[in-house]
Order: C-alpha cells, then structure tokens, then sequence
C-alpha cells in the first residue's frame, strides 16, 4: 500500500485518531509519518531512554516558569523530564506535578498500591481502610446521608481504637 501523503514510498505506518467519536485512519510512509508530528516514540538501545521517552513527552505540558530543583540531590525538573529517572526519594515530592499525569498514564494510578509488607503490614492496611473511610464519609456527608455518615465514623473510630491497644 502505498503512503497516503506522498503517494510515493510504501506505507508501513498506521495512524488511526478517534476523536469525538469520529475515527479515521491514515497509513504513511516512516518519513510522512515523522513529518506529521502524530506521535513521538523513539525506542534507544537503553531502558532509560524508553521512560525518558514517556516523561520528556510532558516537558512542554509541564515546563515550570522557573527551574524547578530538588533541595536534597540537586535534580533538576528539566533533567529528570529528559532522563525519566529521579535523583532521590525527595524528588517524587519535589517534582509532584510533573509526576502525576506520566504516572497515571503509565500506571493506571499515582499513588502506590502494591504488596504490603508481612511485619507492619497490618498496620498499613488499616491505615489505607481508615483513609478510604473518611472519604466515602465525606461524600456521605456532603451528600446529606446522615444515618450511612454515622455508620462510616463509627466504623472509623473502631479502627483507630483497635490501632492504639
């Protein structure tokens, strides 16, 4: 088949957009679809330049007025954007904003929720139950449902008495 662009090459690019419901499909040749500025993946020989690659896509999206430094390692939000990789723990905080939305996209979520530790980990889980539960308490009350309100902090409170004996 040849490139729907140039009509020249043969396509081996297949580009296909669903927007508003409305879906179209272009098939280009590798130098038509460069050209085209539809997507931007480029997969190096290194496994940091492949996440660099999904976190430098954000640098325009993100580009902060004024470089943005973590105070403990000295990373820059600009390196870490071409690299993909932090300096340190400090920097998920320090870098926060510009974290989110590659996380999601990559992971689905921006908080961590693997495995929880054997030793501790009871103590994590009722501390995640007890977050879970003041939000759904939250959305009760906002929601002016009183008796599911008084229900979800009575479960609260039982949880954190059960975490102090």
């Amino acid at each position: 088949m040849k490139c729907q662009r140039c009509n020249e090459r043969e396509a081996n690019t297949h580009i296909q957009k669903i927007v508003n419901g409305k879906k179209t499909e272009y098939y280009l040749c590798d130098k038509c679809a460069a050209e085209s500025g539809e997507f931007n993946f480029s997969f190096g020989n290194d496994f940091d330049d492949f996440f660099g690659g999904f976190f430098g896509n954000t640098a325009k999206m993100f580009a902060p007025p004024a470089e943005k430094i973590c105070g403990n390692c000295g990373l820059t939000l600009s390196q870490f954007l071409n690299s993909g990789k932090l300096g340190c723990s400090s920097c998920y905080e320090n870098f926060s904003t510009a974290l989110d939305k590659p996380l999601r996209q990559i992971h689905g979520a921006a908080t961590h929720t693997g495995k929880i530790p054997r030793r501790g980990g009871a103590k994590i889980s009722t501390e995640a139950k007890i977050k879970h539960l003041e939000s759904k308490l939250s959305t009760a009350v906002a929601n002016q449902e009183f008796e599911k309100a008084a229900k979800l902090r009575d479960e609260i409170k039982e949880l954190k008495e059960g975490g102090k004996k």
